[in-house]
């Protein structure tokens, strides 16, 4: 199984963090400069904006390899992408029912690529820490 490459997902240096770490702050200027320059910009774009460059962010900070990445990483790090999938598709649906609740139908202009990348990069980052978290914390 190892030599199929296609399986292989290459691990960013541990520098990639630092600029991952600027997706955070940039789309809030972003957003920002675009009301001044056009106060007319849709709620809703803005928020797109922000959500893709969250995801981007939280996107590269999964696929950034650890100080030491050992069995045991690559282990927290599987169940972390298994986690962020039960997460999200739960929390999809917990979106849907609030959403169908408060409108009585369902919007589609809530569920964008753009917010489900986010939320489940999100969800990917958080498993994974949680379990790093947790095994410092047992030693």
């Amino acid at each position: 199984m190892k030599n199929r490459s296609f399986l292989t997902v290459p691990l960013l240096p541990t520098s990639w963090k630092k600029f991952a770490y600027l997706f955070f702050p940039l789309p809030i200027l972003l957003v920002i400069g675009l009301a001044f320059s056009n106060p007319d910009t849709e709620p809703n774009e803005a928020a797109q904006i922000i959500y893709g460059f969250w995801a981007i962010g939280f996107g590269i900070l999964n696929l950034t390899r650890e100080k030491v990445e050992d069995e045991m990483i690559q282990s927290f790090r599987l169940q972390a992408f298994q986690t962020g999938f039960f997460w999200l598709i739960w929390g999809l649906g917990a979106l849907m029912l609030i959403n169908y609740l408060r409108f009585d139908r369902l919007t589609s202009e809530m569920f964008t690529a753009y917010l489900v990348l986010f939320l489940l990069n999100l969800y990917i980052y958080a498993a994974f820490q949680v379990q790093v978290y947790q095994s410092k914390k047992e030693n």
